[in-house]
């Protein structure tokens, strides 16, 4: 049961890309503000949670809800919106998870939602203004183009281990640890494969027409 979760911050236009991962999404969370990018991409999504301190026209806006799709918190809380969503939506079984928004503004939130990816509940994939960042754990396909950049970070609390097919420089023989790194390696034409040993990566790509296989279906 696939779930979206928009959060605040700049996000995705409607491309022909988002359209397909939103056609059979089972459940939509707005998290505070991200309700405005939703409702400029033309959704309406399930609930609305956060502290509604951002949205804009939030008491209009609101008014139009049922309550029981909007829960909300105090201000002074221990947990970001963000994280608050991805609990939700991994509360009501949702899997993957999948987050539009969260580029630009502030660099402490662009930082948080990073993070989420660290944890055992984690994000599948973020949808950001013109890259996305895909979860990468067990074996991971994608179709790309020849010259597309891939970028590549562990985000295990140990070891990562690898192997690829596909990319300029391979990741056989790489053992990486939190602070390591694959900047700007290249596929070489038009799908690549990634094998995890141990561990997980966060691969980071430009927006584009190309899906993932796995995290889409």
């Amino acid at each position: 049961m696939k779930g979206i979760l928009f959060t605040g911050g700049e996000g995705p236009s409607l491309s022909e890309e988002l359209a397909e991962i939103l056609k059979d999404a089972s459940l939509t969370a707005a998290a505070d503000s991200g309700f405005d990018l939703a409702q400029k991409i033309g959704i309406k999504p399930d609930f609305i949670l956060g502290d509604m301190d951002s949205i804009k026209n939030a008491e209009n806006i609101l008014r139009n809800y049922p309550d029981e799709r909007i829960i909300r918190y105090k201000s002074e809380k221990d947990y970001t919106d963000t994280e608050l969503g991805l609990d939700f939506l991994a509360g009501k079984g949702c899997r993957p998870i999948i987050i539009a928004g969260g580029w630009g503004g502030r660099t402490d939130h662009f930082i948080g939602i990073y993070n989420l990816f660290f944890r055992d509940i984690h994000p599948d994939m973020w949808i950001m203004k013109d890259e996305t960042a895909v979860s990468v754990e067990g074996f991971f396909s994608m179709d790309t183009y020849a010259g597309e950049i891939i970028s590549l970070f562990p985000v295990s609390r140990g070891l990562c281990r690898m192997k690829s097919r596909g990319l300029k420089w391979e990741l056989d023989s790489l053992k990486w640890i939190t602070g390591d790194c694959g900047i700007s390696n290249v596929a070489l034409g038009s799908r690549i494969e990634i094998e995890m040993k141990e561990g997980r990566l966060l691969l980071i790509k430009r927006t584009s027409r190309v899906k993932p296989e796995g995290i889409y279906g």
